[in-house]
């Protein structure tokens, strides 16, 4: 299950849903300094848990979460995922590194000049690797750390590759440099592009660099009555912040009934500084009514996937106020580790912002990850 908000690329599976049950979830409030302090620990505790999880996915999931709202320490987790014998998770970690990197003052997150080096040479060495997710990583990361002599090999993903996900991650990529010079070759790749998944990543990088087609295009997507691709559409512009999606979010937080929709829409208001899907985030974070029969969609699935995607909301929104319900829902028993996850990190954003938390979150555990390698892992979806 891949619900994010885009680290490597995914495929979003969706299916029609019946609305929430009689559950009924907490009303937003705040949390005292104590509880804060527990969660924050826990939710620490979850993304050190997840990084170096045997699953990959949820491993995924975690290089995202600790570039998003973990500490600077945290720079090490994401190391110890760079070459593990999972294509997707090595994908993750090193965009998760080139990011973090990005957003440095320092340019080397802090770590001293050797160490610096020697990781350098391993993302140097994972340019070279056999599958081409990982490399189109690397050379991401590469630029983000001053190294930009490869950067245009990118354009050759993009164009050449004959494997859509290849395509897709180059168009990630691309997108992630924020060159405002890679829009005419994004415009070429849209034109000669059949998968309809690689085009809706082409046009997030290109609303990202501002570019009205790419915007215009989105939006005509995001009132699809696909369901697929109108919860496709709105992440992507969401992931872009667009302001002249915001007329389209509070209509497709309205007038949809497919949750997925609606939680993309409230999570691109949120992105814009608008809190009006807080009552919806809340209440489908206890979502618990999916369709049944639903080929390659069991009902678990869908459980957790709405979850998290509402967890993913209240991130965006940042109303600590919803800090009550993320806390009941993350203590839940039987709670899936996926949406657990994505409570945490949207835990640690917002208790980051109580003047509580001033002193900033803990650093995460630097112990390697005893990760099983499997040999020619494939890029999952």
């Amino acid at each position: 299950m891949h619900h994010n908000t885009g680290q490597f690329v995914f495929l979003l599976a969706l299916s029609g849903l019946f609305p929430l049950g009689c559950v009924r979830p907490p009303e937003p409030a705040p949390l005292d300094v104590q509880d804060q302090s527990r969660f924050r620990v826990m939710s620490l505790q979850t993304l050190r848990e997840a990084a170096f999880s045997d699953d990959p996915v949820l491993r995924m999931q975690a290089m995202e979460a600790i570039q998003e709202v973990a500490s600077v320490d945290a720079a090490s987790c994401v190391a110890e995922n760079l070459d593990n014998g999972y294509a997707g998770v090595s994908f993750a970690a090193l965009m998760a590194l080139g990011e973090m990197r990005r957003a440095t003052a320092d340019g080397a997150t802090r770590l001293a000049v050797a160490e610096n080096n020697r990781l350098l040479q391993r993302v140097r060495t994972l340019a070279e690797d056999r599958d081409p997710n990982v490399r189109i990583a690397a050379l991401f990361a590469l630029h983000a750390m001053g190294d930009a002599g490869r950067t245009k090999e990118l354009a050759d993903f993009l164009l050449r590759n004959t494997d859509a996900r290849v395509r897709a991650n180059a168009a990630l990529a691309i997108g992630r440099l924020r060159d405002a010079s890679s829009i005419n070759l994004l415009h070429q790749a849209l034109k000669r592009e059949k998968k309809d998944a690689v085009k809706m990543q082409i046009l997030e990088a290109l609303a990202s660099l501002g570019d009205s087609h790419g915007i215009e295009r989105l939006k005509f997507y995001g009132f699809s009555a696909v369901p697929d691709q109108a919860a496709l559409a709105l992440m992507c512009l969401a992931n872009s912040r667009i302001l002249d999606a915001e007329e389209m979010f509070r209509i497709r937080l309205r007038d949809s009934d497919y949750p997925e929709i609606r939680l993309q829409a409230a999570r691109g208001l949120g992105r814009l500084g608008f809190e009006d899907g807080l009552a919806t985030a809340v209440r489908e974070l206890y979502f618990n009514r999916p369709r049944r029969g639903v080929a390659n969609d069991p009902p678990q699935q869908q459980i957790a996937r709405v979850r998290a995607l509402a967890a993913l909301a209240l991130e965006a929104i940042g109303n600590p106020d919803a800090l009550g319900p993320l806390w009941d829902a993350f203590n839940k028993p039987d709670q899936s580790p996926y949406v657990r996850l994505a409570i945490s990190r949207a835990a640690l954003r917002l208790i980051a912002k109580q003047p509580s938390a001033a002193a900033g979150p803990a650093p995460l555990d630097r112990r390697p990850t005893p990760a099983n390698r499997i040999a020619g892992a494939s890029v999952q979806e």
